[in-house]
């Protein structure tokens, strides 16, 4: 995951409208993003593995774990007729993909770049900082801290959310002027809130991003902001050739927004969204509250 390994359960216990759990399976019924019933059928599994296995990334490992554990898989990846937001038809059971990620997923040699990444994060949060008065900063999948150092360097109180527990244990110890957390947003107590948030590669991890977002947004402050980034399956550049895109890569990846799909998803839970121009298939939205936020439940 490209923030952290913040997974795939989101931070609800209740299932989505659009969710059916069936043995510890969920199967998509409908749009995770905009909610419609209006989907149809991008491809195959049998279709993917074929991509997948001549793939020279991670897709071909993937592909193999599926063969070796078939509940890892999906039956079709479908696309919503309304927003066209990407998915696949089935999660598979959380214990299985949290080997999936033990197994898959580290953090061999970040040490090295953690100098670049902390210059690339202080200029995003140097321009970000402009947009809200506030200064308490939460970093949502937060890896070994990062941007959640670079916050504190800019003024900021900052906080990093992360499942990973070892990675939370790496950054207490390379940046301990910092609040590192285990575990999800409902994690946080309530009450609490933040005038930046950050959420960079990791909503599309989530089996229920709907329900994620809102309690995204729940934690916002009012006047504050959220970044939220994530790959853009309606980007000009990949939309008509959906299967061959390296971002589908289930189970890492379960659902792929378009800019419709993020905006529908987001709707209710900021007062102004903006997604920002990018050449290349990946979304960039910044949104805004200026409301008191909902109460989480």
């Amino acid at each position: 995951m490209g923030s952290g390994a913040f997974g795939p359960s989101g931070s609800r216990a209740e299932p989505s409208p659009c969710l059916s759990n069936s043995m510890d399976i969920v199967r998509r019924i409908g749009c995770p993003a905009c909610g419609s019933a209006r989907v149809r059928v991008a491809f195959t599994h049998a279709e993917w593995q074929v991509v997948a296995q001549a793939s020279v990334d991670s897709r071909r490992d993937f592909a193999r774990a599926m063969a070796a554990e078939p509940a890892l898989g999906f039956e079709a990846f479908l696309v919503c007729e309304d927003c066209a937001t990407l998915f696949a038809d089935r999660v598979p059971p959380p214990a299985l993909l949290e080997q999936f990620y033990q197994d898959y997923h580290g953090n061999p040699g970040y040490a090295e770049k953690i100098p670049r990444k902390l210059a690339l994060e202080r200029r995003r949060i140097f321009a970000l900082k402009f947009l809200t008065h506030g200064r308490r900063f939460l970093d949502i999948g937060c890896n070994i801290g990062c941007a959640v150092e670079a916050a504190r360097r800019s003024g900021f109180t900052a906080t990093g959310l992360e499942l990973d527990a070892s990675a939370v244990a790496a950054a207490a110890r390379r940046f301990p002027g910092n609040r590192f957390l285990v575990g999800t947003l409902e994690t946080l107590a309530p009450g609490q809130y933040f005038d930046l948030v950050q959420c960079t590669e990791v909503v599309e991890h989530v089996a229920a991003p709907r329900d994620f977002l809102a309690d995204l947004g729940a934690v916002v402050a009012p006047g504050g902001i959220a970044l939220i980034t994530t790959p853009d399956a309606g980007h000009r550049s990949v939309r008509e050739a959906l299967l061959e895109w390296p971002e589908v890569k289930p189970p890492e990846h379960l659902t792929l927004f378009s800019r419709a799909g993020m905006r529908a998803a987001l709707a209710g839970q900021f007062d102004l969204v903006w997604i920002l121009p990018n050449r290349k298939p990946g979304l960039q939205v910044i949104a805004r509250k200026n409301r008191a936020p909902k109460a989480r439940a």
